[in-house]
């Protein structure tokens, strides 16, 4: 999957809830630029939402027969890759259970937030999506910032969207690993 995002001066439009009012809609999605390679398909997502979003860090966890794992990563203060991620507490539990897209302005002061491993790791405010696929939690993408309220609502919408485009990459990882076997 090659991400492309025509973007013009900036992502946001102050004053617009739409995300990309001043850029261009299009995302395109080549996913045999990748010969099928779903771990740099994920990658390119978790760096394009770092450079949208202008987080500091970002990383996607899959669902799989271990629970819940790190299988992307992009930036600083992201779990490593195959790292177990917490889907039960915290501010990825709350996005979990709520199956729903949150930001969190500020980790000191947000109860969903464990405030002591947010201060050891450097976060300051946090966006999660949960990766939903026919009704079914199959991931998540989550953008970090060094520095509290880093993201806005269009921020949010951003990693809503790369949330679909994983959907959109794991089917068409499938399709390719079907037609190649």
């Amino acid at each position: 999957v090659a991400l492309s995002l025509e973007t013009g001066s900036d992502v946001r439009d102050e004053g617009n809830a739409a995300p990309f009012a001043r850029v261009s809609t299009t995302v395109q999605y080549e996913f045999k630029s990748l010969g099928g390679n779903l771990e740099a398909a994920l990658t390119l997502i978790a760096t394009r939402a770092c450079s949208i979003t202008r987080g500091t860090g970002a990383a996607i966890a899959l669902a799989g027969e271990n629970g819940m794992t790190c299988r992307a990563a992009a930036g600083n203060n992201v779990p490593q890759i195959g790292a177990p991620v917490n889907i039960s507490s915290g501010f990825t539990g709350a996005c979990i259970r709520e199956l729903r897209a949150l930001r969190c302005d500020d980790t000191e002061f947000d109860s969903r937030v464990d405030a002591d491993a947010c201060r050891s790791l450097e976060i300051g405010s946090i966006l999660a999506a949960p990766v939903i696929y026919e009704r079914d939690l199959v991931g998540l993408v989550e953008v970090f910032s060094a520095v509290p309220y880093a993201f806005d609502d269009g921020d949010l919408a951003v990693v809503e969207r790369l949330a679909q485009t994983v959907v959109l990459t794991l089917s068409r990882a499938e399709v390719f690993r079907q037609e190649h076997t």
